[in-house]
């Protein structure tokens, strides 16, 4: 197992590492469900970083939560129930 099969992300808030989301990519579980307790999730951000094959650390932009995780809609059922309600 390569560290390039695990995406780290950092949650913010006001500017501010407020907590921590490990997924890999190999397991189903932790669910991205878990990110639901940041609320309210439009004044918080995710940012996905890690290392690759050569172990070469990259890092995404921050991007909103809320909208992140509207985009699993469709393939996430807690995530979907969440919205819906």
């Amino acid at each position: 197992m390569t560290s390039a099969n695990v995406i780290e992300y950092n949650i913010i808030k006001d500017d501010k590492i407020v907590g921590h989301f490990r997924k890999h990519l190999l397991c189903r579980l932790p669910d991205y469900s878990d990110l639901l307790q940041y609320t309210p999730l439009g004044e918080h951000s995710i940012q996905a970083w890690g290392y690759d094959e050569e172990e070469e650390l990259w890092e995404d932009n921050p991007v909103n939560l809320e909208m992140y995780l509207r985009k699993m809609i469709p393939m996430n059922k807690q995530i979907r129930e969440f919205f819906i309600r």
